[in-house]
C-alpha cells in the first residue's frame, strides 16, 4: 500500500488476529464474542455487498444505529469498500437527520428497524436501506448485503475517511470530514504512549457516532489487537456487569460517567457499614498520598473494592468535555490512572493530552506530537482563543465555504472558539467558551439560542434563557401571567406541560433538565441579546424561591382603588392572611404567595361569603395580581344567596337524575358498541374488574394520557355499573350541541369548566352525595409524554372529609395509540388495570396527613404502582 497514513493500512489485516476476541458484546442472554477473523470476514462480505449494489469509492454511506458488533463491522466495511461513512446521531430530529443525509448525498443507509419511521420523516424513504436487526428472509437484512470482498482500496492520507456532524452556535449542523491522516496522526500519538496492548479489554459505553469514541474507543483497540467491550446499556448495573465480567482494563468515557462512578463509590463507602467506613478512611488517605507525594497505593489499600468491582481495571480515559480535577483525584485515590485531553471533532478529537507519568490533573495536557497549539489575543493572564494547526486538523466543513472562511485564521490555524491558557510547564488549561455554546458533561454541545427559540413558542412563557447549572441544562423563565389563567391550572403545571410538549421537538440532550420561574426582567443588550453573564445570579435567586419585593401603589388609579371601603377591607384581609409576605398590588398569588389556582379560587369563595360580593370563578382565576383581584372586587355585584357552589351542585344533580327506561336501553347499546370497537381496534384487555365497587359513593382514579382514555375506560367497565357512574366533562367540548348533550346524559356526564375548579369540585361532591361512582382524572391534564403527572389537590379535597373507597386505575397503551396532538388513533394494544380499593383513611395514614395535596400524592403512588416504570 503506497500511503501508510490510511485506515486501510491500519485495519486491512484484521484477519491476522485469528481467534482473539475483537468484540465482547453484553446482552440479555449473556455476552457474545466476535473474533478478529469473524470481524474481518463479516466486514469484507458487507464491503463486497456494498460494491455490488453500486457503492463506489468516495460515496457517502450513512450509519444510523446504536452500538453493536454489526455497527463496527459495517463501519469497517464502508472503509474497505473505499466509501465514506457518515456517522449519524441516534437522537437527531427528523429535520436534522434529513439535512445531514442530503448534505452528504448519502447513497445508502445502514440502520435498524426502529429508525425507519424517523428516516421516512427525514425524507430518506427512497434511499437504499439495510437493516442490522432484520430477519434473514427480509431482503433489507444486513446479512443479505453479501459479496466477495473487494480489493483493498489504496487511498491517499489526505482523502476523506469519515464524516461527522457538529452543531455551530447558529444555523444548521456542519459536516466535518476527517481525512485518513487526521485520524492516523492521532492514533500514532496515542499508540506511542503504550496505553494498551493485545491482551487488554476496553470498555466502550459511548455512542460510536461521535468522533472521540470512534477513534479512541474503537479504532485504537482494533489497531492494537485489544478487545472492545460493549455494555448492554449505560445503566449503572450494566456498566458494573461489563466491568467485572468483561475483565475490563481500560474505560473510554466522558466526565459524567466518571463523576457518577466517583460519587457513587464514595457515598457507598461513607454511608455503608463499619467495613465500608474503614475503606472510606483508607480512600481519603490514598487520595491524599497520591495528590501530595505522587504515590498510587489505592489498588493495594482498596483491594477488596477492586476485586468486587473490576479487578483488572487500571486506566480511565476521559474526553468530550473537561474532567473536574476533584473527580480525577478521587479516582486516582481509588488506585486507577486517569488521563484526559482536549480536542474537537474538527481536530479528530485530540489536540492535547496528559501523557502517563506526567499527567497534570485538571489541565488539558500537552500538545500532541506534530500539533501546534497557540493562544490568540492573550490577556494579561495569558488567556485567549485556542487555535490549532497540525496533521489532525480537518480540511474544512463540507459544502460550507462561508463557515470555512471564519474557521481558519490567516496562518491556517483552526479557531476553536475556546478560551485557554498555558501554564509555565506548557500544559493547556481550558478556561471557558469564547462563544456562547454550552458544553454539558457528556460532551454534548448546546447552542442556547436554538433551544430558547423552541421553548419560547409556549404561550405561557414571556421570556426564557437557557443556562448550564451543575452540568444540567436549565431554563430561567419569566411567565406570561396574562396567558396562564386561561389554561385553567396553576403556573407551574401549565409551564411544565408546555415545556414537555415543546421539548419533544428537540433531541434529548437539548431538552431542559430543570427550570425556575422569576419575575425579574432578564437583562438584554440594546440589540435584544441576553447579557448572559448576568443571568446566573437571577437563576440562583429563582431557585432559592426569592421574589422581588412587591411595589406599593404610586399612581392615582391605585390610590383611588384602595380608597374604596370594600376594596381596602379585602386588601387588609389579604395582608393579614399572608403575614410572612409583603403583599402589594403587583403581588402574584401563585409566584409570590405560593397559592395554587384552586386555593386562589377558594379564596374567592371566602371573599364572596365574608364581604358579600359576587365573584365569578373565571374572574377570580383570571386575576393574576392582587391589583386585578381588587379591581374585580370593586366592580362586583352583591352576592346571591347560596353562592356559586350551590349553583354548580344543582346543575350536576339535574344532569344525574335517574335515567328513563329508553335512556337505559340506549346507554346499554352504546356501551356494547363501544366495547366491540375497543376490542377490535385496540385488543382491549381488562385486569381486576372484580375489584370495582358494586355501588357508590366511590371514586375511580385513572391516569390520563390520551383523548381515547374516557372511551376505553368506559368500555372496560362492567355493564352493572352503568347507572351508578358519574363523570365530569368539559362544558365547551361535550355539551355544545343537542347530540352531544344526549350522549353526555347516556354516559352519566355532568358539565365542568377548567376555568372554574371550585364549581367543578362542588359538582363532583353532588355526584358523590347521590351515591354515585365518580370517575375522576386526578392529573386533570393529558400527559404530554405518556408519563404519570403530579396529581392535583382536587381529588384530595373530595376525599378530605369522606372516608369512601377510591380505586386506583391504570390505562396503558392509549398514549401510543393517540398521544396528545394526534388527530386519529392507531390500532394498538390497550390495557385497563384496576387496583385494590383503598379508603381515604388509609391514604391519610400513608400520607401522614389529611391535607388534600398529601392525599393526592398518596393516591398517585397507588396509581404509579400499576404503571410499569413509574413507581418511585
Amino acid at each position: 500500500m503506497s500511503d501508510t497514513a490510511t485506515l486501510q493500512a491500519r485495519l486491512g489485516h484484521l484477519a491476522a488476529g485469528g481467534d482473539r476476541p475483537a468484540i465482547l458484546a453484553f446482552g440479555a442472554e449473556g455476552a457474545a464474542t466476535v473474533t478478529y477473523a469473524e470481524l474481518a470476514h463479516r466486514a469484507g462480505r458487507i464491503a463486497g455487498g456494498l460494491r455490488a449494489h453500486g457503492i463506489a469509492p468516495g460515496h457517502y454511506v450513512g450509519i444510523h444505529a446504536p452500538n453493536s458488533p454489526d455497527w463496527i463491522a459495517a463501519r469497517i466495511a464502508v472503509l474497505l469498500a473505499g466509501a465514506v461513512a457518515v456517522s449519524l446521531d441516534n437522537d437527531l430530529t427528523a429535520e436534522q437527520l434529513g439535512h445531514q443525509l442530503a448534505d452528504a448525498q448519502a447513497r445508502a443507509i445502514l440502520t435498524v428497524r426502529g429508525h425507519l419511521d424517523m428516516l421516512a420523516a427525514a425524507g430518506a424513504a427512497d434511499t437504499p436501506v439495510w437493516l442490522f436487526d432484520a430477519a434473514p428472509d427480509d431482503p433489507r437484512a444486513i446479512s443479505n448485503l453479501d459479496g466477495e470482498p473487494p480489493p483493498l482500496p489504496d487511498p491517499s492520507g489526505d482523502d476523506t475517511a469519515t464524516l461527522f456532524y457538529t452543531s455551530g452556535t447558529t444555523g444548521r449542523p456542519k459536516g466535518v470530514p476527517l481525512t485518513h491522516r487526521n485520524i492516523t496522526s492521532n492514533l500514532d500519538a496515542l499508540l506511542a504512549q503504550n496505553l494498551l496492548g493485545a491482551g487488554d479489554r476496553v470498555l466502550l459505553p459511548l455512542p460510536l457516532h461521535h468522533s472521540y469514541p470512534f477513534i479512541v474507543g474503537m479504532l485504537m483497540p482494533l489497531v492494537t489487537g485489544a478487545t472492545i467491550v460493549l455494555p448492554r446499556d449505560v445503566s449503572g448495573p450494566e456498566i458494573r456487569r461489563a466491568l467485572s465480567e468483561g475483565e475490563v482494563a481500560i474505560v473510554v468515557g466522558v466526565p459524567r460517567l466518571y463523576q457518577a462512578l466517583a460519587n457513587g463509590l464514595t457515598q457507598r463507602l461513607r454511608e455503608g457499614g463499619a467495613s465500608e467506613r474503614v475503606l472510606y478512611r483508607v480512600l481519603r488517605l490514598s487520595a491524599s498520598l497520591r495528590r501530595r507525594f505522587g504515590v498510587r497505593w489505592g489498588r493495594t489499600l482498596l483491594w477488596p473494592l477492586h476485586k468486587r468491582l473490576a479487578p483488572k481495571l487500571r486506566l480511565m480515559a476521559s474526553g468530550g468535555a473537561k474532567l473536574d480535577a476533584d473527580t480525577a483525584w478521587t479516582l486516582e485515590g481509588f488506585g486507577w490512572m486517569v488521563l484526559s485531553g482536549y480536542g474537537l471533532v474538527e481536530t479528530a478529537s485530540i489536540s492535547t493530552f496528559n501523557p502517563p507519568g506526567r499527567a497534570r490533573l485538571g489541565s488539558a495536557g500537552l500538545p500532541a506530537p506534530g500539533v501546534r497549539v497557540t493562544i490568540a489575543g492573550p490577556d494579561a493572564e495569558g488567556t485567549g482563543e485556542v487555535r490549532i494547526q497540525g496533521p489532525n486538523v480537518f480540511p474544512g466543513y463540507l459544502n460550507r465555504p462561508d463557515a470555512n472562511a471564519e474557521a481558519f485564521d490567516a496562518e491556517g490555524a483552526f479557531r476553536t472558539g475556546d478560551l485557554g491558557r498555558f501554564d509555565a510547564d506548557g500544559y493547556l488549561h481550558i478556561v471557558g467558551r469564547a462563544k456562547e455554546m454550552i458544553v454539558l458533561p457528556d460532551g454534548k454541545n448546546i447552542a442556547p439560542e436554538t433551544v430558547e427559540r423552541v421553548y419560547a413558542q409556549s404561550p405561557y412563557i414571556h421570556e426564557i434563557a437557557v443556562l448550564e447549572d451543575d452540568g444540567r441544562l436549565v431554563g430561567l423563565i419569566v411567565p406570561d401571567l396574562t396567558a396562564v389563567p386561561g389554561a385553567g391550572a396553576n403556573i407551574g403545571d401549565v409551564i411544565r406541560v408546555s415545556l414537555q410538549e415543546l421539548g419533544a421537538k428537540l433531541p434529548p440532550h437539548e431538552r431542559l433538565s430543570d427550570w425556575a420561574i422569576t419575575r425579574e426582567e432578564l437583562p438584554r443588550t440594546h440589540l435584544g441579546k441576553y447579557r448572559r453573564h448576568l443571568l446566573p445570579p437571577i437563576l440562583a435567586r429563582a431557585q432559592r424561591g426569592e421574589r422581588t419585593a412587591a411595589t406599593e401603589p404610586t399612581s392615582d388609579a391605585d390610590r383611588a382603588l384602595l380608597a374604596e371601603p370594600t376594596v381596602k377591607r379585602v386588601f387588609d384581609w389579604l395582608d393579614a392572611r399572608f403575614p410572612n409576605h409583603s403583599v402589594g398590588l403587583n403581588t402574584s398569588p401563585q409566584l409570590d404567595l405560593g397559592v395554587d389556582s384552586l386555593a386562589w379560587v377558594e379564596m374567592g369563595f371566602e371573599l364572596e361569603e365574608k364581604f358579600g360580593v359576587a365573584l365569578s370563578e373565571e374572574a377570580v382565576a383570571q386575576a393574576v395580581t392582587v391589583r386585578e383581584l381588587l379591581q374585580t372586587v370593586r366592580d362586583a355585584a352583591p352576592a346571591r344567596e347560596g353562592g356559586r357552589r350551590r349553583e354548580a351542585a344543582r346543575e350536576a344533580e339535574r344532569w344525574l337524575h335517574p335515567q328513563s327506561r329508553g335512556e337505559r336501553i340506549a346507554a346499554a347499546l352504546a356501551h356494547g358498541t363501544l366495547k366491540a370497537l375497543c376490542g377490535g381496534l385496540f385488543r382491549l384487555r381488562v385486569e381486576g374488574p372484580e375489584r370495582l365497587p358494586a355501588s357508590g359513593p366511590a371514586i375511580l382514579a385513572p391516569n390520563h394520557v390520551s383523548d381515547l382514555d374516557a372511551f376505553v375506560f368506559t368500555a372496560a367497565l362492567p355493564g352493572r355499573l352503568r347507572g351508578h357512574l358519574a363523570w365530569g366533562a368539559d362544558r365547551d367540548r361535550l355539551f355544545g350541541t343537542r347530540l352531544r348533550r344526549t350522549a353526555a346524559r347516556l354516559a352519566g356526564l355532568f358539565p365542568v369548566d377548567d376555568r372554574a375548579p371550585g364549581a367543578s369540585l362542588a359538582a363532583a361532591e353532588a355526584a358523590l352525595n347521590q351515591n354515585r361512582i365518580l370517575v375522576w382524572f386526578p392529573e386533570e391534564w393529558r400527559s404530554p409524554d405518556g408519563r404519570l403527572q403530579p396529581f392535583r389537590p382536587g381529588v384530595g379535597r373530595l376525599l378530605q372529609d369522606r372516608d369512601i373507597p377510591v380505586v386506583p386505575c391504570a390505562i396503558l397503551g392509549t398514549f401510543a395509540a393517540m398521544p396528545r396532538g394526534a388527530r386519529l388513533p392507531k390500532p394498538t394494544a390497550v390495557t385497563v388495570r384496576f387496583g385494590e380499593p383503598v379508603s381515604a383513611a388509609t391514604l391519610a395514614a400513608e400520607a401522614g396527613s389529611r391535607d388534600p395535596d398529601a392525599l393526592a400524592t398518596a393516591l398517585r403512588e397507588r396509581v404509579a404502582a400499576l404503571l410499569p416504570g413509574e413507581r418511585g
